[in-house]
């Protein structure tokens, strides 16, 4: 809880989740909060990363992926967007907060390397609209991608466009989601990436439809 004299003369910054005062070696989330993120456990689907549980064990891919043909290799998340995590995007995404993306991209970026994936030619933010890049004021992706590129030493490519406006993803189911991001993207100067290895940057990853839609583009 904050006290007026904390407002008036802040010491430290707080806990973005908890609302701790901070420790010194601490930044953005507090230790403990940190902990709490529910991080996505092997084994995964080999395809879109998703949790497959150690009943799974035997299986390579999740039943949605088995019985999809997908245009992007292999996808994978730090963690289930619930709790913590889900708390820091929101408050990235939707607070303004664009300091979260240098914890973030730091996960993001931790679990690049915990795989035996070649070096990306390019990193490539998954586009905003001009019109809701507009009303939000930043694409969340590209800051991520610009955190991640400092450290994977991999430059962006921002010719991937979003050249339809679409609503919003989160309320829509699968089917929905994919007729909704229909024909939403396109690419500029595809000569820059023909046979290039790419690493699509996003915040989520739900269905995987926006991640679809993007590769096919």
């Amino acid at each position: 809880m904050l006290n007026f004299f904390d407002i008036l003369y802040p010491q430290k910054p707080y806990c973005i989740s908890c609302n701790k005062r901070l420790k010194p070696n601490e930044y953005i989330l507090c230790n403990e909060c940190n902990g709490k993120i529910d991080v996505i456990k092997p084994p995964v689907c080999l395809k879109c990363g998703r949790e497959l549980g150690f009943s799974y064990q035997r299986q390579t891919t999740c039943s949605e992926c088995s019985k999809s043909h997908l245009h992007f290799v292999e996808a994978r998340a730090y963690g289930h967007y619930n709790g913590v995590l889900k708390k820091l995007i929101y408050e990235f995404k939707y607070k303004r907060r664009r300091e979260v993306s240098k914890v973030l991209s730091e996960k993001m970026v931790k679990t690049i390397n915990r795989l035996d994936w070649p070096k990306f030619d390019w990193l490539v933010p998954t586009p905003l609209h001009v019109k809701r890049q507009r009303e939000r004021g930043f694409n969340q992706s590209e800051l991520l991608a610009r955190e991640m590129s400092k450290v994977l030493e991999t430059s962006l490519f921002n010719g991937l466009v979003r050249v339809k406006y679409t609503e919003h993803q989160t309320l829509l189911d699968k089917s929905s989601r994919e007729k909704n991001l229909e024909g939403a993207f396109d690419v500029i100067k595809k000569q820059d990436i023909n046979g290039k290895r790419l690493l699509l940057v996003d915040d989520v990853y739900t269905t995987g439809a926006t991640a679809e839609q993007c590769a096919k583009s």
